[in-house]
């Protein structure tokens, strides 16, 4: 039987370009159960609807998967009724990922060409799934879905346990995946994960709650997988997807080991909490020796009470400083920071104070900073609280970006929606910041160098993404 997975048209290619790597194991699961698998990424291949319902057609899948996140949830159902109106209507159609996964009858209601959807944790679930559809049996008993019955009903079936041993899933498979697009401002990059799951409860945050508790890998199975991604692909460099990449001293420590036994030049990055990172001073130099080129800081915001809100501690602001100094200046490790405003409780002087901070990081503390407007996903704590106190502005969900807020606040909209556009010019179109770009173009290091030769083009980028989350420019799919 053919399975045909897709991913989404998505914005922001020029910076970064990231791989599904969900899409890319449950293709692997599905390969090594014996289906025919062919994988469309819209995003790298730049392809709009039309081309995609072409390669369906030329494919005739007898199942088609696709979902994401949020915002472009929208655009795997507009595949779908596609598919079933233009291609087969036989086609069974799948959403998965952290969006549909909790908001399962909603789209099922919202979409009468959508036949599946596959909550939380894709892999076993998707493969039990097409051995039942080819076998063309039943799926009342099958963990992990809800689905439309014969009479159109909506049922959702019971959840699905977590895969125990996440080293028993086969490596993605990248062959099917047009690898060669995927990069970080031109370096060439592949995902990994070292972990499933989390253990903070962050209001905004989904990840603990699509996985249950924290799953580890062996870390030498990690150190494989990069070297044979490395052989077999040509990418040595890596960004970790998952949001509780060594949050452990031990597995850390046992990822540098055998870093340290491969004999391979590899090359890395990942998000943390500046917290944990702070404890690991004493690896920070064996890390970098061993290819960690960038590390990311969700600071949030310098409030104390704010941090409070978004799920995490204050911190000691001159501590935290002085380590990304250490970072960027003595051992040459790239420092991005995210920062968020338009949370629930913002005023206008809170806003400000944040963009502030942002200037004052970049460029001296940081490489780069993004800040982001506080959106609510579906399945977030937040996003309960909100609803329940009719706080929301809008469930399209085509505007649950980072750029346009969908909160009812007490600052104006419109004071909001500059502050957004005007971040990125105050913070990087700066004589300060231009200076320091135009010094990076002679750097040793190959990943500074790229971010400079790419800083005229982010910057378009950037202006390009404002316009389109605000509606003013078509987004061609």
């Amino acid at each position: 039987m053919r399975v045909m997975l897709i991913q989404p048209p998505m914005y922001h290619l020029k910076m970064q370009l990231s791989l599904n790597l969900g899409l890319a194991y449950i293709a692997a699961v599905l390969e090594r159960d014996g289906f025919e698998v062919e994988v469309i990424d819209a995003a790298a291949e730049d392809l709009g609807f039309d081309a995609i319902i072409e390669r369906v057609r030329a494919f005739s899948p007898a199942v088609i998967g696709a979902g994401g996140q949020t915002p472009v949830s929208g655009r795997s159902l507009t595949i779908f009724a596609r598919a079933k109106e233009e291609v087969s209507p036989d086609i069974v159609t799948v959403a998965g990922g952290p969006h549909f996964s909790f908001a399962d009858s909603e789209a099922l209601a919202e979409c009468p060409q959508l036949d599946v959807v596959v909550r939380g944790e894709g892999e076993e679930t998707m493969r039990r799934l097409c051995r039942r559809i080819a076998a063309g049996e039943p799926l009342d008993d099958l963990r992990g879905i809800t689905w439309r019955n014969d009479q159109g009903e909506a049922v959702r079936n019971l959840d699905r346990l977590p895969i125990p041993d996440i080293d028993s899933l086969p490596f993605p498979a990248w062959h099917l995946f047009p690898v060669d697009k995927y990069h970080w401002v031109g370096n060439k990059l592949l995902g990994i994960a070292s972990a499933r799951g989390c253990p903070y409860n962050c209001p905004y945050c989904i990840t603990w709650k699509v996985h249950d508790g924290v799953r580890r890998r062996d870390p030498a199975k990690v150190v494989e997988e990069m070297v044979w991604a490395k052989r077999n692909f040509g990418h040595d460099t890596f960004f970790f997807h998952d949001d509780a990449s060594f949050l452990v001293r031990k597995h850390l420590e046992g990822f540098l080991d055998a870093l340290e036994a491969s004999g391979e030049e590899l090359y890395w990055y990942y998000e943390t909490r500046e917290d944990i990172f702070l404890g690991y001073r004493d690896l920070w130099s064996r890390m970098k020796r061993n290819g960690l080129f960038k590390i990311v800081f969700g600071l949030e915001s310098p409030d104390p009470k704010q941090r409070e809100r978004f799920g995490k501690q204050g911190y000691d602001l001159d501590a935290v400083e002085s380590m990304m100094l250490e970072l960027e200046k003595e051992l040459d490790i790239m420092v991005s920071v995210y920062l968020i405003f338009g949370d629930l409780h913002d005023t206008e002087e809170s806003v400000d104070a944040v963009l502030a901070y942002a200037r004052h990081l970049y460029p001296k503390f940081c490489s780069f900073v993004v800040g982001s407007l506080a959106v609510p996903f579906p399945g977030t704590d937040r996003f309960a609280e909100l609803k329940e106190k009719d706080l929301i502005s809008s469930y399209d969900w085509d505007k649950y970006g980072f750029g346009e807020s969908v909160i009812k606040l007490s600052i104006p909209p419109e004071k909001l929606q500059a502050a957004f556009s005007g971040f990125w010019i105050g913070t990087y179109v700066r004589p300060k910041a231009m200076l320091r770009q135009v010094q990076l173009l002679f750097s040793r290091n190959r990943f500074r160098r790229a971010m400079a030769k790419q800083y005229i083009t982010m910057a378009v980028e950037m202006i390009s993404d404002v316009q389109k989350m605000k509606g003013k420019k078509e987004d061609g799919f």
